[in-house]
């Protein structure tokens, strides 16, 4: 078990990530609260690395970032898309919960998919690697 930096700020990349995508911060919202806030709304606009990045806190190739890190997120997004659905389509944030609890299970089985994502991820780094795994996606045109 890997223990967090004792002045590990896990808002501090959500804070970031929302000055660089123009998601401004609400007037006396709490730094967990417009985390989860911000990372919903990049999961809204189709930034799905960022968006999971931002949620917990840690980069995608962090080797800190345990069980429930941004990789499990991706790795949700795209058991999602290859069934061609989202969990909760409707609720972003919730959405972010969901694209964890499906990565989580499907990393549990350490199969082919794993290992061609991690190929894709490799090849093309994480904005290119997206985009193609997006490019694949039925219900998006």
């Amino acid at each position: 078990m890997t223990k967090t930096p004792i002045n590990f700020d896990i808002n501090a990349l959500a804070i970031q990530r929302g000055e660089e995508f123009g998601i401004p911060r609400r007037e006396n919202e709490y730094p967990d609260n417009y985390r989860l806030r911000a990372a919903g709304e990049l999961r809204r606009r189709g930034n799905y690395l960022e968006a999971h990045e931002a949620n917990s806190g840690r980069l995608y190739d962090d080797p800190e970032q345990g069980l429930a890190g941004p990789m499990a997120g991706i790795f949700g997004v795209v058991a999602q898309a290859m069934q061609g659905r989202e969990y909760s389509p409707h609720d972003s944030e919730r959405q972010i919960g969901d694209d964890i609890i499906t990565g989580v299970v499907v990393r549990a089985g350490r199969d082919e998919g794993e290992r061609a994502l991690a190929t894709i991820f490799g090849a093309l780094g994480p904005k290119l690697g997206m985009d193609f795994i997006e490019a694949t996606r039925k219900d998006r045109k």
